[in-house]
């Protein structure tokens, strides 16, 4: 499993063969659950590779076009995360009491475990891509 993937589709296949491994590995298992993760984290490495070079060969409309529906999803993400926090009564003034840095974490998490720091890196590069086009 330690050889190099050479495309994006290879890659793919040995994060999912991963994915299996780590739900069929006990949970005591930490020399065997670490390894996993060591080599999914590289993997994981090796695809954004894939995708940043295969970004400079994709057309600039459908740069722009990725880069709106990442825009719509970033905004939906922490729409989301302002409504669970109006819903539960954290619109109130009360912003220096538990409650409310509580929901704040509580969003902050929901925020994270729908990727929006990745959505926000992804719309970065590809403003980068699409400025250095205009430049150039």
């Amino acid at each position: 499993m330690d050889e190099p993937a050479h495309d994006l589709d290879a890659v793919n296949r040995e994060l999912a063969e991963i994915v299996d491994a780590l739900s069929k590995t006990p949970a005591d298992d930490f020399a065997a659950r670490h390894a996993l993760r060591t080599r999914q984290d590289k993997l994981r490495e090796l695809a954004v590779q894939f995708r940043v070079d295969a970004d400079e060969q994709r057309s600039t409309e459908d740069l722009r076009r990725e880069l709106a529906a990442r825009e719509a999803q970033v905004t939906a993400i922490y729409g989301a995360a302002m409504e669970q926090v109006s819903q539960s009564g954290g619109g109130g003034g009360d912003f220096g009491s538990p409650v409310a840095a509580a929901e704040g974490g509580l969003t902050a998490r929901g925020r994270q475990s729908q990727g929006a720091a990745e959505v926000r890196s992804r719309i970065a590069r590809l403003r980068a891509i699409l400025a250095a086009r205009e430049e150039g």
